[in-house]
């Protein structure tokens, strides 16, 4: 599964919330357990580009030619920066295709043939096999090949505090390491060949 490509045809607001998402995903993947790559732009570069961003684009909306060519520029500047992080996902891809399942990127639009992922449907959690884990089930989904699931502590709010896990279609999804008797929050999304689905409204639950 390569990275989607889609950002390459945003505009700048989509360019700003692709940038912010590609960021947070990169501070919890594994491709970037060893620390960022020479020439890879690390989360904290994304951010500063997306704030340069958001002011050029701010600026254009006085219909400047100034201020739109620099718009442009930060446009093509982020662009750049995002394919040096989908590239180097790629490439990481090779020896740990899991790499990939989480990276912030928006999806391609849907290929022709692939339904449309629909809200996944009777998410439940359960206490799993030892204590600090969790059983989760989810409704079968039509076109599904994988299960990404993100688990909560502390303020659900806060997207860093959700912690990211894949299982593939059919596979028992259990996770573990959890704080035993501490709110957790749960929630899921299907993927195709098309790239991901809707979350899942989250679910809570208290593991002993």
């Amino acid at each position: 599964m390569q990275i989607p490509t889609a950002y390459r045809r945003m505009n700048a607001v989509a360019l700003i919330n692709e940038l912010g998402s590609v960021a947070a995903a990169m501070e919890s993947n594994a491709a970037f357990k060893n620390g960022i790559p020479q020439g890879v732009p690390s989360a904290a570069e994304l951010l500063t580009t997306r704030e340069r961003l958001k002011y050029t684009h701010e600026g254009a909306l006085t219909h400047d030619s100034n201020k739109i060519q620099e718009r442009k520029s930060a446009e093509a500047e982020a662009v750049k920066k995002l394919d040096s992080v989908a590239a180097y996902y790629n490439l990481a891809a090779v020896s740990d295709p899991g790499v990939v399942q989480y990276t912030g990127f928006t999806p391609n639009a849907p290929r022709k043939g692939d339904p449309i992922l629909l809200m996944p449907q009777g998410v439940a959690i359960y206490q799993g096999p030892v204590s600090g884990s969790a059983a989760i089930t989810v409704n079968p989904l039509p076109g599904v090949i994988l299960w990404e699931l993100k688990v909560g502590e502390g303020d659900l709010s806060v997207e860093s505090n959700w912690r990211p896990h894949v299982f593939n279609a059919g596979e028992t999804m259990v996770v573990h390491g959890l704080t035993v008797d501490r709110e957790h929050g749960f929630r899921v999304r299907g993927h195709n060949r098309s790239g991901a689905g809707p979350w899942s409204p989250p679910v809570t639950f208290f593991p002993k």
